[in-house]
């Protein structure tokens, strides 16, 4: 158990590229899905509740309070989705998953404090990632050029500033009109998807990957209203798993022949 440990946390290391580029599209996800479902009364599919919250905190007149924090998660969302602006949208999320965490905690909800401590978990990642960003802040001296990441790749183009446009709608219409609203936010989905697909920078098989984190995307904001949903959720989400272990033993394999050479 402790070799398996070991590798696998080898295999993670060689591709943390690739694995903070889904926890970007995962807390994306979870956080700008949250948001849409607060706003429209629950009529938008998420992982994360509650879609009642402005309801609940009318009684106390914060009912406006409910609203920006919708509109902050799905501002957050959008952010982590277009990858130019991800590092933003990353800083930005420490605070509001600290808030979340201590709103659970002081509420009681069983469970829901250990599921937003993993998402708190997930965003420090991210910024571990661009750690050398942060360098100038615990220096004395001039702020020097930090070479670019893997990642960098993603953020030129105009598709980041359509996801933002596409969110930004998604919003306009969240008070208006329901199904405009999901197909407003499938667009946003569609297009954090093509960010990082049509760029050169991915291998076919990691741009399957992405295809089907997206696709569970799509499937879950339509609020499993078509047929076989549940078990369609849970074969891409088993296609994601499988996948993903593939792409970790194929890098370990083509690290240990270019050692090998």
């Amino acid at each position: 158990m402790p070799v398996l440990f070991i590798k696998l946390s080898i295999a993670m290391i060689q591709n943390k590229d690739f694995l903070v580029l889904l926890i970007r599209l995962f807390l994306g996800y979870v956080f700008f899905s949250a948001g849409v479902c607060k706003l429209t009364q629950g009529n938008f599919g998420q992982l994360i509740g509650p879609p009642w919250l402005e309801e609940a905190l009318a009684k106390h007149g914060l009912a406006f309070f409910a609203q920006v924090v919708a509109v902050c998660q799905v501002v957050l969302g959008a952010l982590l989705f277009t990858q130019r602006f991800s590092l933003l949208g990353a800083v930005m999320l420490v605070p509001m998953n600290i808030a979340i965490i201590a709103v659970t905690i002081s509420q009681n909800w069983t469970g829901t404090p250990y599921v937003n401590a993993v998402f708190l978990s997930l965003n420090l990642a991210m910024l571990l990632y661009e750690w050398k960003r942060f360098k100038f802040l615990f220096s004395t001296e001039p702020a020097l050029p930090v070479a670019p990441y893997a990642l960098d790749t993603f953020r030129t183009g105009k598709l980041p500033w359509a996801v933002i446009g596409a969110a930004v709608l998604t919003l306009g219409l969240s008070r208006f009109n329901y199904p405009l609203t999901n197909a407003a936010g499938l667009l946003t989905f569609l297009l954090a998807g093509a960010t990082v697909i049509l760029p050169i920078g991915l291998t076919k098989l990691q741009k399957v990957i992405v295809l089907l984190a997206i696709a569970n995307m799509c499937l879950l904001t339509l609020g499993m209203k078509l047929p076989y949903t549940h078990v369609t959720i849970a074969l891409c989400s088993a296609g994601i798993l499988l996948l993903l272990l593939v792409q970790m033993w194929l890098s370990t394999r083509q690290k240990q022949i270019v050692v090998g050479v």
